[in-house]
């Protein structure tokens, strides 16, 4: 073939005329070549078909984007009978069917399963995908010298295509918002997902540090859409932020007076989003693209107007002013609703970072707020791709499900969309079917609805014509093929089937389930119709609406698994396939009983998780063990559940098992290893536990994904219990040495203590430091209060974290000071009560920081800043002090630190509060301070209880003997040093005369008074 011939097929593909290129000689070669492929795997598998790479390539971009225009983008294109006919023509030879396209269908959809998990099996020509794929994977190997339209490396357009096998894989879901646009808890395609994971990084290197600024920023906006499908945020967030320094894009959201409501007289803050592109739009060709755009419906609200309304000069309602003092200098001359058009790849980097909010934050009020003015900021541009503005649309009608006042807008504007997507991607009936199936007729009339001045003259072709919800779109608001695909990788626009699921859930959230179940099964989700049946039981049963739906939803997964009951598996396999594909099946009278015939075999696509399912309804283990073997025991979600279902019957060491055998298949999955870990550390294999959480921390990339603070918590108790158990079998070695009178080999370090001894012992530096249940003590002390602080800075307010910082950085030798006083600073913040102290622990810092030091200074003795001495005093004074209202023993502490800093008037004064506490606590109220006596009554009166009077006994020694030394040098005192000892010797005398004269204490305290007297 000639270059002007190879060349040709490059300009039609990208010039958009992607069906021609597929009825061309070399696409034909391929298609034989693939089909052969699929019908026998292992002959196949090393051959390389004899065409020039550029050949290749035009094909294999040619079957990739028709296959992205007929299921996400539309329109379908007119040529695909043709290529349907050369799919059935390569089929014919391989195949004795009647049907060799949907037989060769079936093994494309077979040939796409991963990890047990199977693609949704009613994708319109998957074959062009699977085309696309091979080529890509078999026949344009790593040495093959070819780029794409846009100069992009290969390996970047083979991440294309395994992005896309991900999103094919990944279920639809009954939840708003597109699923592979949500933080999903674990991937159940691990393999998939490192592969695309391992693909980035090559592309990575090969596209950073080129000259080319917008492919640069094209890839870091597709690398952020990558990383939020696979549920890593902090990737993604990395990516955005690159790719606008790397375009020069100025934007931020801020707030500006407007008014929002009709009857609003005067202005309040709104948020908006300023932004502005580094190079504006061309004149000419913001004009080329403003009149091609999707429907927009109108909100027609009686209180909100359509659009914010922003005022100029005016004052706010609270008399507020617009203040761009803190705007970028770009920025500061905008007006919120004048703003200059942004170029694409702006307005995707503001919906990117509106789907990134959307999919790691709380769907909550504050959240909304902040993420409608970057959907809104697109829809207001002056001219917008076809395809950027329906995702801007998308993003703000998942917004406005969240709020009443624009619940129905946010409604009918999903529907809008998928009428349009829908009636976009779907061409007659004979171009998805073969050509020898005849359509059954019907003598029912319908309602269609055609566009202006449309004249329909065919009836079996108007029938074939979807209808839509909303009057079918004009052609001018439409957009050619290529126009439409030009942005499709770095939006994260879902396939049709995604598309309307979430549909279907919008409809749910107005009350309208019939809709949604309807929208299921026109789409043939059975385990989401199983599903949705079932939860509208659980939520209706209290009035009997809801009577029935789970067996229903057990009918139908039986239905999908298991034949009927007393029909032999070959009458029934002559019918299945038609069953399934009778979109007016009557699913309503389905019972559970009628399908308990054998099952199925071979069993139906994504059976691993029917089977799931069928036991999460029956609670029964053994489908679980099913799926698990189907899958091939690669399907984690079957091990996960039964471990569940082991832990619920309290079967611990059984799924102790199953998680086991899950993390084995599904080693990225945090989730996974952190249930893992939960269940060693219950059953006290603590070896285990640690080693389990240290991987689930390994395989998070968010906090809600497994990097959180109870898993770091965790971490940290099974690294404790690990050190404690560590301990004890030293303490063994070093018994079982001495009674065997063996030498013991003592360590030089102190970094170690054993509980309750002062012995240190150094474990064998040959000792894996990877085996956790093999790490010295030391180690294992340091590593558990690594991953405590880890924890407790994830969550600041949780205390018992905090306690467990202190409880182990107290054990290091030295103590971990500072540790300490962080953690006691967090505690007291939280707890703000003198309960949560601990006196150890602040006699720990004192005896440590402060009373073995020597002053060097006379006068009172201010430590130097960042000394451990000063922090702890600071953490006594204006930390501890405020909070005392009973405890004298704090007090005493601060009377310490005091007299050691030489402060000897507040010295005094701190142990005279701690006198007037303890003695306050001779009857409940009764104290000279106030609040005194007051508490939960643990303090024990002085009066009655002999360790108490002790304790009074040794608080008035305290003062005493504080005044009795340094009293006469305190200006405030003086003299009267004396006066004060014996006024508090006696209160206590007087009190306690009927209760303790004659006792040892009482001798004591009579001595002390003679002291005074004599001094």
């Amino acid at each position: 073939m000639t270059d002007a011939t190879m060349a040709s097929l490059l300009d039609q593909v990208r010039s958009g005329h992607y069906a021609p290129v597929l009825t061309t000689e070399p696409a034909k070669t391929l298609i034989k070549s693939y089909v052969n492929a699929l019908y026998d795997p292992e002959s196949q598998q090393q051959n390389v078909v004899d065409t020039p790479a550029q050949d290749k390539l035009a094909v294999a971009l040619s079957a990739f984007n028709t296959f992205l225009q007929i299921n996400v983008t539309g329109p379908v294109p007119d040529g695909l009978a043709q290529v349907d006919e050369e799919f059935t023509t390569a089929a014919s030879s391989k195949t004795s069917k009647s049907k060799p396209l949907q037989q060769t269908r079936k093994l494309c959809f077979s040939s796409l399963d991963v990890d047990g998990v199977s693609a949704y099996q009613y994708i319109p020509s998957i074959e062009l995908f699977g085309l696309a794929r091979w080529v890509f994977s078999t026949q344009l190997g790593e040495k093959a010298e070819v780029k794409g339209l846009e100069g992009e490396p290969l390996e970047w357009l083979k991440l294309r295509v395994d992005a896309w096998h991900y999103k094919l894989i990944t279920q639809p879901s009954l939840g708003p918002g597109s699923i592979f646009n949500k933080s999903l808890q674990w991937c159940e395609v691990p393999s998939l997902q490192g592969k695309i994971e391992q693909r980035l990084k090559v592309v990575q290197e090969a596209v950073t540090g080129k000259d080319n600024k917008e492919m640069e920023v094209k890839w870091l906006v597709e690398k952020a859409n990558v990383h939020i499908m696979l549920g890593q945020d902090a990737k993604a967030k990395e990516a955005i932020q690159k790719a606008a320094e790397v375009n020069k894009f100025q934007y931020i959201l801020s707030g500006a007076l407007g008014k929002r409501t009709k009857f609003q007289e005067k202005a309040t803050s709104q948020l908006v989003v300023l932004a502005k592109s580094a190079e504006e739009k061309k004149q000419e060709e913001a004009e080329d693209e403003t009149d091609a755009k999707p429907k927009a419906v109108e909100l027609n609200d009686d209180t909100l107007l359509e659009d914010l309304q922003f005022t100029k000069g005016e004052l706010g309602k609270h008399g507020e002013t617009d203040d761009k003092t803190g705007l970028p200098a770009e920025l500061k001359d905008l007006e919120p609703d004048a703003q200059p058009q942004l170029s694409p790849l702006d307005q995707i980097i503001l919906l990117t970072e509106a789907t990134l909010k959307d999919a790691f934050n709380p769907s909550d009020t504050l959240t909304s707020e902040e993420i409608l003015p970057f959907a809104v900021r697109v829809i207001n541009d002056k001219s917008t791709n076809w395809q950027i503005y329906t995702q801007a649309l998308l993003v703000r009608s998942r917004i406005e499900m969240h709020r009443s006042r624009t619940i129905e807008r946010g409604v009918l504007q999903m529907q809008a969309v998928v009428d349009q997507v829908i009636v976009d991607t779907t061409a007659a009936a004979s171009t998805f079917e073969n050509s020898e199936k005849e359509e059954k007729k019907s003598d029912v009339p319908a309602i269609k609805i055609s566009a202006d001045g449309e004249v329909i003259e065919d009836k079996a072709a108007a029938a074939n014509k979807p209808t839509s919800f909303f009057p079918a779109a004009k052609p001018e608001d439409s957009a050619p093929a290529h126009v439409r695909l030009q942005y499709i990788h770095a939006l994260s626009s879902p396939p049709r089937w995604h598309l309307e699921s979430e549909l279907a859930y919008s409809w749910a959230g107005v009350g309208s389930l019939v809709s949604a179940l309807e929208i299921f099964k026109r789409l043939r989700l059975w385990a989401e119709v199983a599903l949705c049946l079932a939860a509208n039981a659980r939520h209706d049963d209290e009035d009997g609406r809801g009577a029935g739906g789970e067996e229903k939803g057990k009918a139908i997964v039986r239905w999908r698994l298991f034949h009927r009951t007393g029909v032999t598996a070959a009458e029934e396999d002559a019918e299945a396939d038609d069953e399934v594909e009778n979109e007016t099946l009557d699913i309503s009278n389905f019972k559970e009983a009628d399908f308990q015939g054998p099952e199925r075999v071979p069993p139906p696509p994504n059976a691993p998780r029917l089977f799931c399912i069928l036991g999460e309804m029956e609670d029964k283990p053994e489908h679980y063990e099913r799926a698990w073997e189907i899958s091939g025991q690669r399907y984690a979600r079957a091990q996960k559940s039964l471990g569940e279902y082991w832990i619920s019957k309290q079967q611990i060491f059984k799924a102790r098992d199953a998680y086991r055998k899950a993390v084995v298949v599904n080693r990225m999955s945090s989730e996974l290893w952190n249930r893992l870990g939960d269940i060693s550390l219950r059953l006290g294999d603590f070896a285990e536990a640690a080693e389990s959480f240290s991987r689930g921390i390994a395989a998070a990339d968010n906090l809600a994904g497994g990097e959180d603070a109870r898993t770091w918590s965790n971490l940290g108790s099974a690294l404790y219990s690990l050190y404690v158990e560590r301990v004890r079998e030293l303490k063994a070695e070093r018994e079982a040495a001495a009674s065997a009178a063996e030498p013991v080999t003592k360590s030089s370090s102190s970094d170690e203590v054993l509980p309750d001894e002062d012995d240190t012992y150094l474990a064998n530096p040959e000792q894996s430091q990877t085996d956790p249940s093999k790490r010295s003590p030391a180690t294992l002390l340091s590593q558990a209060l690594a991953a405590y602080k880890r924890g407790a800075s994830i969550a600041n307010d949780n205390w018992r974290i905090w306690d467990n910082v202190i409880t182990l950085a107290s054990r290091v030798r030295p103590p971990a000071v500072s540790e300490i006083i962080l953690a006691l600073n967090h505690i007291i913040k939280i707890r703000a009560s003198e309960d949560a102290l601990d006196i150890a622990v602040l006699h720990l810092l004192l005896q440590e920081c402060v009373l073995n030091k020597l002053v060097p200074t006379e006068g009172v003795y201010d430590p130097p800043r960042g000394s451990q001495e000063r922090a702890v005093c600071e953490l006594l004074e204006k930390q501890v002090a405020p909070l005392i209202t009973k405890r004298h023993e704090l007090w005493k502490l601060i009377a310490f630190a005091r007299e050691w800093r030489r402060d000897y008037g507040g010295a005094i004064d701190a142990a005279e509060r701690a006198w007037r506490a303890a003695f306050g606590s001779a009857s409940a109220g009764g104290g000279l301070l106030p609040s005194a006596g007051m508490g939960e009554g643990s303090e024990k009166s002085w009066l009655e209880d002999q360790e108490a009077w002790k304790t009074m006994l040794e608080r008035t020694k305290d003062y005493v003997n504080l005044l009795k030394d340094h009293g006469k040098d305190v200006q405030e005192i003086g003299g009267r040093w004396k006066g004060k000892a014996r006024s508090a010797i006696k209160s206590v005398q007087r009190k306690a005369r009927q209760a303790w004269e004659g006792s040892i204490e009482w001798m004591e305290l009579e001595e002390l008074l003679e002291r005074v007297e004599e001094a």
